[in-house]
């Protein structure tokens, strides 16, 4: 029993001993760290990036009711003349190109055309996709044929021709027509693009999106190349501003960009709708130099690190780098401690230029180039 009893104090003391060194020790779930060797450390305590920026496009797009329909215009022909006899006649035909974002929204189209003269001998036949929209003796005055919403398509062919007379083989059927219109009518949102080119998106700062509210009533949202940037009851003089790491799902593109603006539970009138581009105007690099001796070289191995200490971010973005100019490599630039990883490849012995450089904007306080020991 006294044996029991000894062993059993003993495994509490031990138990004890190592409750009370994992105070002590640390716990490395992922195994222990690499020690580094410092190769280089410096202070610069400045700022990296793009610290000002201009307007480099206005692009206006004037006033806009959002969460009506609206019409958009596919064709207009000021004239048109329609003629069909024994030997041959005109017609017209034509290639109706629907914008994408009119065709995923669209409630139908409309044609409309004025007949100034006509025989009357036969029917003026109007085809949409081959098929008949209109055919009927078409008399002088105003005119309107409805296009329903899934015949339209992004791609369609138009046709406008008259019937032949018939028994009366010496004459011809004839039509003068004016202002021939073809009109797909969309809703309730409201499309515009915008042009963004390589060079702005590489400098960009921030697009900045400007109206009036004429009218409110509900909920007006904001989309950018379908994304969602905004939703609320907005001020007279309204203003957005965005910039690309705004967005999660999308990205600004080169080239053409879609704004698009939805009203939920009513409709809005908005003027002087505006969207402005802001790049910065210039670029601080920052450049260190350092030395290496031929053992520091042979030891590097393929990596070293770089060691940011940042104190603020004014502008987020990816911090790049460069060895003797060659781009190395990258990272993400936070508050705090950064480490980049940068490939070996262009050191050489003796003296060597680090470059750093950032389409943001970051404050350094410390850097340092460390490699594995």
């Amino acid at each position: 029993m006294d044996d029991f009893l000894v062993a059993l104090i003993a495994v509490f003391v031990i138990l004890g001993v190592l409750m009370a060194a994992s105070v002590y020790v640390p716990y490395y779930p992922e195994g222990t760290e690499e020690e580094m060797n410092t190769v280089h450390t410096f202070s610069p305590a400045t700022t990296i990036g793009y610290t000002e920026n201009y307007v480099s496009r206005v692009q206006e797009f004037g006033s806009m009711k959002v969460g009506v329909p609206e019409a958009y215009e596919l064709k207009t022909l000021p004239k048109m003349e329609i003629t069909a006899g024994l030997f041959g006649g005109t017609s017209e035909e034509f290639e109706i190109s629907v914008p994408d974002y009119v065709a995923d929204w669209v409630k139908g189209g409309t044609i409309t055309f004025t007949v100034t003269d006509t025989n009357k001998y036969n029917n003026l036949v109007i085809e949409w996709n081959g098929a008949k929209i209109y055919d009927d003796k078409a008399y002088e005055g105003d005119h309107e044929v409805t296009i329903l919403p899934e015949q339209i398509k992004e791609q369609n062919t138009l046709e406008v021709r008259a019937l032949g007379p018939g028994l009366a083989f010496w004459a011809a059927t004839a039509y003068s027509l004016r202002e021939f219109t073809v009109n797909a009518e969309y809703g309730p949102a409201k499309f515009m693009d915008f042009d963004v080119s390589d060079d702005e998106l590489e400098a960009l700062d921030m697009f900045e999106l400007l109206w009036y509210t004429a009218k409110s009533r509900g909920e007006l949202a904001v989309e950018v190349n379908g994304e969602e940037l905004y939703r609320a009851e907005p001020e007279r003089d309204a203003k957005i501003t965005f910039m690309d790491t705004d967005l999660e799902e999308v990205t600004i593109r080169p080239g053409k960009n879609r704004l698009i603006f939805k009203a939920y539970d009513g409709s809005f009138e908005l003027d002087d709708v505006i969207l402005n581009t802001h790049v910065s105007m210039a670029q601080k690099v920052l450049r260190e130099k350092f030395e290496l001796t031929d053992e520091q070289l042979e030891a590097l191995g393929d990596n070293i690190v770089l060691k940011l200490r940042i104190g603020s971010v004014d502008k987020s973005g990816t911090i790049n780098t460069k060895l003797n100019d060659v781009r190395s490599g990258s990272g993400t630039g936070k508050a705090g401690l950064v480490s980049i990883p940068m490939s070996t490849s262009s050191l050489t012995s003796g003296g060597n230029w680090l470059e750093i450089s950032s389409l943001g904007a970051f404050e350094i306080t410390d850097a340092s180039i460390e490699v594995a020991s």
